[in-house]
């Protein structure tokens, strides 16, 4: 049952985004079509009154060329009123006449059914009317329904050639009107049924089509998202490679990517993470073991050991403890840098200078040892840029590897030439050297191999200390080796200028 629920919900929600776009189109389409129907019935009926008006522009002056003597500006003929009736009913039976004095009032009329309600009748379109001699489209009041607008005939009527008023002719009368609103349902019918509704449907069933297409996209984008959300890391977009829809489709996938080896990153680093914690513990109990129990040993056998045996025990518990001194100095200086707390201090170095003090310091550690310590450098070397103190850090650690894996016989060679505007560092021994399959792993905190983890040897963090110390100069670290033959350690500084 919850299965099912969950199904139905994913599918309303790759459906949502459909119809909430369907939705949308059909308000629009249905807003779209009453627009185009109300402004093309209103420009056909402009249209239409603008004929009519043409049409009939010269109607108030027939009517004032045939009906003389109706009004001498102070009174009005009732007799001529019969005139004024027939010559409308010869010219148009939805004429509508008014005589109007100078101020605008309605005089008489001749209007048929409707009561005439207005007094008086703004002059303004009249005149514009009568200067433009009828050859314009202009509206004017209608006196049978105020507030309303109708088309005209205007002409200004006269008495013994004085302007004494005007006759002012409704082209369009409330009959027109009715004849006008009778027709009105088959001109919808005609115009926007079989003509724009259809258009319109057409257009509204094409982009309902082009939105499915599209969401249809959005749907198969969206169910990989759920499928890499609920777990599957392998989930990609595929088949879309087009358009906006293959752009993202493009997007998630590096995104995927980036993330999946993100998270294969951290799987790796906590691995080596748990692999360096076993290792370090097992290098501190170590030291830690051999000196408690030389401690027990001197305090209880303390009237029984020889002055010498207590002396070599307690140059075990020394050395024991140099060996847990330095590799908790390791641990947190390493913890340091890579926390960049330790900030650069570049400045101008002679390196001749700083590998010929570190030859005079490990020389002796190396002839104890049986090893040669060589030194190849031209003293006309330029100065490079560096920090002094990280780099003579890194160097007495290669220095420390390379003298630690040599026996009896074999050469340490420290190196300086110069290579354009860089200074090439070398360290090179003709140790034990390190196997192919180690070689690429020597650098990282968290590897162990036998190059490293013989105890006599360290804990390996020396070298990743080394590591870390290039990349905050912005430099390579490389490391050529042989087995059985040697390795050789070398970097480059820039010249300072």
């Amino acid at each position: 049952m919850d299965i099912d629920l969950q199904n139905n919900e994913i599918m309303i929600g790759r459906n949502i985004l459909f119809y909430k776009i369907a939705g949308l189109l059909t308000v629009l389409f249905l807003l779209l079509a009453f627009l185009i129907i109300t402004s093309s019935l209103k420009l056909s009926e402009d249209y239409h009154n603008e004929i009519t008006q043409g049409l009939n522009k010269d109607v108030a002056k027939y009517i004032v060329k045939e009906v003389q003597g109706l009004y001498d500006g102070d009174s009005i003929v009732e007799s001529k009123l019969g005139d004024l009736m027939h010559h409308i009913m010869a010219t148009n039976p939805a004429t509508e006449v008014y005589l109007l004095d100078l101020e605008g009032y309605v005089l008489k009329h001749v209007a048929m059914n409707k009561e005439v309600k207005a007094e008086t009748i703004d002059l303004a379109p009249v005149q514009e009317f009568i200067t433009k001699d009828g050859n314009l489209y202009i509206k004017g009041d209608d006196p049978k329904t105020i507030g309303e607008k109708k088309i005209f005939s205007a002409a200004p009527y006269t008495h013994n050639d004085k302007k004494v008023g005007y006759i002012y002719a409704i082209v369009g009368g409330n009959d027109y009107d009715a004849l006008l609103s009778e027709h009105k349902g088959s001109y919808i019918r005609k115009l926007s049924v079989r003509t724009m509704l259809f258009a319109l449907l057409t257009a509204f069933g094409v982009s309902l089509f082009a939105v499915y297409l599209l969401t249809r996209n959005f749907n198969k984008i969206t169910k990989v998202f759920r499928s890499f959300q609920n777990g599957n890391h392998d989930a990609r977009v595929t088949g879309i490679k087009h358009g906006e829809m293959g752009l993202l489709a493009k997007t998630y996938n590096e995104m995927a990517n980036t993330i999946q080896s993100n998270i294969n990153d951290l799987q790796s680093v906590d691995n080596l993470r748990k692999e360096l914690i076993t290792n370090i513990s097992h290098d501190l109990r170590t030291p830690i073991a051999s000196i408690r129990g030389f401690i027990e040993t001197l305090m209880i056998k303390k009237d029984e050991l020889t002055d010498d045996k207590k002396m070599r025990y307690m140059e075990i518990v020394l050395k024991n403890s140099d060996k847990l001194k330095k590799l908790v100095d390791d641990l947190f200086e390493l913890s340091k840098l890579e926390a960049k707390q330790q900030p650069l201090q570049h400045e101008a170095i002679q390196m001749a200078e700083i590998i010929q003090d570190l030859a005079d310091k490990y020389r002796f550690i190396a002839q104890k040892k049986g090893v040669s310590l060589n030194t190849i450098y031209s003293k006309d070397l330029p100065l490079v840029y560096a920090d002094i103190a990280l780099i003579d850090r890194a160097l007495q650690n290669i220095i420390d590897n390379a003298i630690e894996h040599c026996n009896e016989g074999d050469v340490v060679t420290l190196e300086l030439a110069r290579e354009d505007s860089e200074v090439k560092i070398s360290i090179s021994d003709t140790g034990s050297g390190i196997s192919p399959q180690e070689l690429p792993y020597i650098f990282e905190r968290y590897r162990r191999s036998s190059f490293l983890t013989d105890i006599k040897k360290g804990s390996g963090l020396g070298l990743a200390i080394v590591k870390r110390i290039m990349e905050l100069h912005n430099i390579t670290i490389s490391v050529n080796s042989v087995l059985d033959q040697g390795t050789e350690f070398f970097f480059r500084l820039p010249i300072n200028r």
